[in-house]
């Protein structure tokens, strides 16, 4: 990941927001949940223990309904719950009891309140049931000795269950004995462990203080916070009076522990510290996978116009999907594909310039060359002309007249031929000639230029030699192809050595046949091969008129086999030069 990239920047955002949201959630836990937490608590508790307490006034429950209705209280809400009088005096404390019949016939309560959680286990574990023979020694709560707290119950066969305090309980103990008749005890979930706490309260809390009657004569609950003096547990007290015609009847006594919610947030505190190491750890490592899942098409798209930017428009995005990233993506392909098009276009468009560049700069100088090779090939027959005109002015003898006239009509003649080819130059170099092609046997038209030429041969002593080989009808220009035979002789003559033989082959080439044209002569220098097809070219830099004609010849020969698209070409053999074509 590259510091200062786009990836780099989106992770550093995105985890430092995270960081510090997941931080103010964290430090809003530990500051404020126990505080949050706590209140809802008590919120909640007030609101059901005052919905208790006008079901309790309004219907005229039977015990066994209240203790049903205190019990559903108790487990759902996590607190104790006992009905007193107004004095204080326990009507109805935890539905959990044991019930006997002494050995005097009377019914004797247990209540289970004061019992401690070890000796609660132990109860349990009794498996007490109806029929089963126990004593009991413990407190009575009233004269009327018709509920006591146990500090000591025995049964056959087991040990003695009770360890309770004396010192906090009034009163003599006493010892009961006789047979269960009912029995109403919790499974070991449901058991509150701080069921002590109850009878500890109502003693610290009663009797009321007269400005605590009056609130409760309002119709209104005491809430207070009340820590045990002696275990320091942290508690809750609601007092909510039981309004009936006007007046308090009962009152409804509940106490919830707060100290198991200062636990449970204590291991909470403990928990957030390996939670917030492993939720850094966490965002951190989501952070880096988010940036690099947002940030690759971009990349990818970055790459591609990188690639652009250099004229390298070969690379096309791969992206295809349906946000902006796919549309910016088929945009960019567009815009690739219309700059690498128009980018063709201008470099075809800059190289046809170019062409056209070079061949008006060849074509001027050709015309500058033209005009000078025109000029000093037209020059020197003009001169001739123009003494031996003057000569004949002079009037001289009768003798030399017959001389200067041959003279000035061979080289007007001259001239007249230089015309023509210089004529018939331009018009193939304009590409406005149009052949007119037909089939003929090129050995036919040899021999008549070889006839034709039969007098320029005869002044050198040269002997012509054809030879054919699977020759058959070309389809060409016949009057065209008759001038390029006859400038190709004209020059082989020309240059060849006197008495020697001048070769003409025809051979044939699949569907083309092959002409050569070889002479015995000097060699052509082999950088001035390509040259020799050119207007005015001579091997002879003095371009003496004696062994050179019009210095076209070969240049009309070029445009005409090109006319034809002919493969043309010249070599240097081992005597003398070989010229060839095709058709």
């Amino acid at each position: 990941m590259k510091r200062g990239g786009v990836t780099f920047k989106l992770f550093a955002i995105t985890a430092s927001f995270f960081m510090l949201f997941y931080a103010i959630v964290l430090l809003g836990q530990l500051l404020f949940f126990e505080r949050f937490y706590q209140n809802q608590r008590l919120d909640g508790l007030a609101k059901k223990l005052q919905s208790f307490s006008e079901q309790y006034a309004s219907n005229r429950w039977d015990e066994p309904r209240i203790t049903r209705e205190m019990g559903l209280f108790i487990s759902q809400n996590k607190a104790q719950l006992a009905i007193l009088n107004p004095e204080g005096k326990v009507k109805y404390d935890n539905f959990f009891r044991i019930v006997i019949r002494d050995d005097k016939g009377a019914s004797v309560k247990i209540s289970l309140m004061l019992m401690p959680d070890s000796d609660q286990k132990e109860l349990l574990a009794a498996h007490l049931q109806r029929g089963d023979r126990i004593e009991v020694e413990g407190v009575y709560e009233d004269p009327a000795k018709d509920l006591i707290f146990p500090v000591v119950i025995r049964k056959a066969g087991m040990k003695d269950i009770g360890s309770v305090e004396t010192s906090g309980i009034e009163g003599q103990l006493e010892q009961v004995s006789g047979v269960i008749t009912d029995a109403l005890l919790p499974s070991p979930n449901l058991w509150n462990l701080r069921q002590g706490l109850m009878y500890l309260a109502i003693d610290e809390w009663f009797p009321l203080t007269e400005e605590q009657k009056a609130v409760l004569q309002n119709g209104r609950m005491i809430e207070r916070e009340w820590t045990e003096t002696l275990t320091g547990v942290r508690s809750f007290i609601a007092i909510q009076p039981v309004m009936r015609e006007g007046k308090v009847s009962e009152l409804i006594f509940a106490v919830m522990s707060l100290q198991q919610i200062s636990e449970a947030y204590d291991a909470l505190r403990l928990f957030y510290l390996y939670i917030g190491v492993g939720g850094i750890v966490l965002i951190l490592l989501l952070s880096l996978i988010f940036s690099k899942f947002v940030t690759k098409p971009l990349l990818t798209l970055n790459k591609i116009a990188l690639r652009m930017a250099k004229l390298d428009f070969s690379a096309k995005s791969p992206i295809r999907s349906n946000d902006e990233f796919g549309s910016l993506s088929y945009s960019l392909n567009s815009l690739s594909e219309t700059l690498d098009h128009t980018l063709k276009e201008l470099h075809q468009a800059n190289e046809q310039l170019r062409a056209d560049m070079e061949q008006k700069q060849r074509m001027e100088q050709r015309q500058k060359e033209f005009v000078s090779n025109a000029s000093h090939e037209l020059k020197t027959p003009l001169s001739i002309v123009k003494g031996f005109a003057e000569g004949l002015r002079d009037g001289i003898s009768e003798s030399k007249r017959e001389r200067y006239l041959e003279v000035i009509l061979d080289e007007t003649g001259k001239m007249e031929d230089l015309v023509k080819d210089m004529l018939e130059l331009t018009k193939l170099e304009s590409k406005t000639i149009k052949l007119k092609k037909s089939r003929f046997m090129v050995s036919e038209l040899i021999e008549d230029i070889v006839d034709k030429l039969s007098h320029h041969l005869n002044e050198k002593g040269l002997r012509v030699v054809h030879m054919a080989a699977g020759e058959h009808p070309v389809y060409a220009d016949q009057p065209k192809i008759e001038q390029v035979l006859f400038n190709i002789l004209i020059n082989a003559i020309r240059h060849a050595v006197p008495g020697s033989e001048i070769t003409v082959r025809i051979e044939s080439d699949g569907e083309r046949i092959r002409v050569a044209i070889d002479n015995e002569g000097e060699n052509i220098p082999e950088d001035q091969l390509d040259d020799i097809w050119e207007r005015f070219y001579r091997a002879e830099r003095s371009r003496n008129r004696k062994t050179g004609g019009t210095g076209l010849g070969l240049a009309i020969v070029k445009h005409i086999l090109e006319l034809h698209e002919s493969r043309y070409g010249v070599t240097n053999t081992e005597k003398g030069v070989s010229f060839y074509f095709m058709l």
